[in-house]
């Protein structure tokens, strides 16, 4: 399980500034996420988003679009595969990416688009790096081939091994957990400190003991969950 953290930052509009009111939209796996609306044809979106990915080898799309009166419209899409996703420890710069105006599917699933707008959008995307990630493998890895290539490599040693192993992996799991709760509580307390009028759900942020119950207030940001149904999910766990 990977955590992927996306802030949508700016954008480059082309056309008349007073013709735009624009919002961005995140689609990842089976989540959808969207911005408030800027206007004119440099917005400043600023809004962090967080997502549980279970299969890297896919991609997310993020699509802008512009408000109407009746109707909204599509102004441009960009199809990201997560493969190309680098991991870090916080947010960075960002990049500019060009919006297109076609998808291309393979039978019903998006795996790319075409035929570049002039629309272009500035986004930090990464994959949240948890601390002693590649030492943990590399000392798996060094345990059971030294176990394998040991004279006594009996089954008493190898379940020795494993014991060890899974004492120390569910240690070094318990530090992610604290790393993961932590790394979405700042990201999503600086956030929210933006918005005077949401000051209570810092509280309910900053109360979270786990990377559960964060998780859940992360969600239920995203997908517009009331303060008082965020109340029972946090009690529930």
């Amino acid at each position: 399980m990977e955590l992927l953290c996306i802030k949508v930052k700016k954008g480059r509009l082309n056309g008349i500034a007073d013709t735009f009111n624009t919002y961005v939209v995140l689609k990842v796996q089976n989540l959808k996420s969207t911005t408030i609306n800027r206007r004119g044809s440099k917005p400043c979106w600023e809004q962090d988003f967080m997502f549980e990915i279970s299969d890297v080898k896919k991609g997310f799309i993020v699509e802008l679009w512009k408000k109407g009166l009746i109707w909204d419209r599509l102004l441009g899409i960009l199809w990201i595969p997560l493969k190309t996703v680098e991991y870090a420890t916080d947010e960075g710069s960002g990049a500019w990416w060009m919006l297109h105006s076609e998808v291309i599917k393979n039978g019903n699933e998006i795996c790319g688009t075409k035929t570049p707008t002039l629309h272009e959008i500035l986004l930090d995307v990464y994959f949240a790096l948890l601390p002693d990630s590649d030492c943990r493998s590399h000392y798996r890895r060094a345990s059971l081939q030294g176990a394998c290539h040991s004279r006594q490599g009996t089954y008493s040693s190898l379940s020795s091994v494993n014991s060890a192993l899974s004492v120390q992996e569910k240690e070094q799991s318990n530090k992610d957990q604290v790393y993961i709760s932590s790394l979405a509580k700042a990201r999503w307390t600086r956030a929210i400190q933006k918005r005077s009028h949401n000051a209570v759900l810092i509280s309910l942020v900053c109360c979270c003991e786990n990377a559960c119950d964060v998780t859940h207030i992360v969600l239920g940001l995203q997908n517009g969950i009331k303060e008082k149904e965020m109340n029972a999910t946090l009690k529930h766990h």
